[in-house]
């Protein structure tokens, strides 16, 4: 799979705006995949789509339907994720990947690819809400309606997968545009940083950030080499979440030598051979 690489200039970049909608907020639970909707966005243009309905097999709790407004009828002779799924993943192979509220949509990238035995996707990904707060912080609400409200785009199809990437789509552009003029991001990785409250050009490896939140949605070991107080050491570790504090980046993961959690400081850890 070749994928938009972390260096690529964002004034050149491929991306892919997808959004999925689910019979429930936790794939842990048994939510499953009921609409995927992606726009590919190529040095600005919308390029190409991706639109389909997906039967889950399961029954769409009305909670659910109360959001998206599908049904169990609208669903019933719908093609299955098996079928769905490497259609979608081919269709971002060669782009970095963008959704609001990534960590909620990464989840369910990852529980469908391991169901189908698909391979993890290695692709960049930047978080549209991470964007937002940190191009425009102090706003009431981060929310997808209310940033589409707040800067004036309109949704044709509220809370469905194609309406939703439509606005966030745009919402890109405006919010590359903002990060790029205000503070400095050139690439796909400062775009990845920034979306995470991290600026460019420090000791903190985009790439390294991003293979450790799929390693943390897959639930994964990674191999890593750490340079601590006492040394430097290998070690596996399981992440469970990347995070920053005092203006520094940690992720929080348990250790498999220490079997504890612990936290790890992001400028003092690259992944082993294999891992990136």
């Amino acid at each position: 799979m070749t994928t938009t690489p972390f260096d690529a200039p964002l004034a050149e970049a491929t991306f892919v705006v997808f959004d999925l909608e689910t019979t429930g907020l936790d794939v842990t639970q048994g939510a499953r995949v009921v609409e995927v909707g992606a726009l590919k966005l190529c040095r600005g243009d919308v390029v190409d789509h991706f639109l389909t309905l997906v039967d889950p097999e399961v029954p769409v709790p009305a909670g659910a339907t109360a959001v998206h407004g599908l049904t169990d009828a609208d669903l019933a002779r719908q093609p299955k994720l098996a079928e769905v799924f490497p259609r979608f993943v081919a269709f971002a192979s060669d782009a970095a990947l963008v959704a609001h509220n990534l960590r909620f949509d990464m989840s369910f990238v990852v529980a469908a690819t391991t169901e189908l035995g698909l391979p993890k996707l290695p692709n960049a990904a930047v978080d549209l809400l991470g964007l937002a707060r940190n191009c425009h912080p102090g706003l009431d609400s981060y929310r997808l309606e209310t940033l589409a409200q707040t800067f004036n785009v309109t949704n044709p199809a509220p809370h469905r997968a194609l309406g939703d990437v439509a606005v966030e789509s745009q919402l890109l552009l405006a919010f590359s545009a903002a990060a790029r003029e205000r503070f400095g991001a050139e690439t796909v990785g400062d775009l990845a940083l920034f979306s995470r409250g991290i600026p460019a050009g420090g000791d903190v490896s985009a790439e390294t950030i991003v293979a450790l939140e799929w390693a943390a949605a897959a639930g994964e070991a990674v191999a890593i080499i750490y340079r601590g107080s006492k040394g430097e050491s290998s070690r596996s570790i399981t992440p469970l979440a990347v995070k920053t504090r005092g203006g520094r980046c940690y992720v929080a993961a348990y250790c498999h030598a220490s079997e504890a959690k612990r936290e790890f400081r992001l400028d003092r850890l690259v992944l082993a051979a294999g891992e990136d």
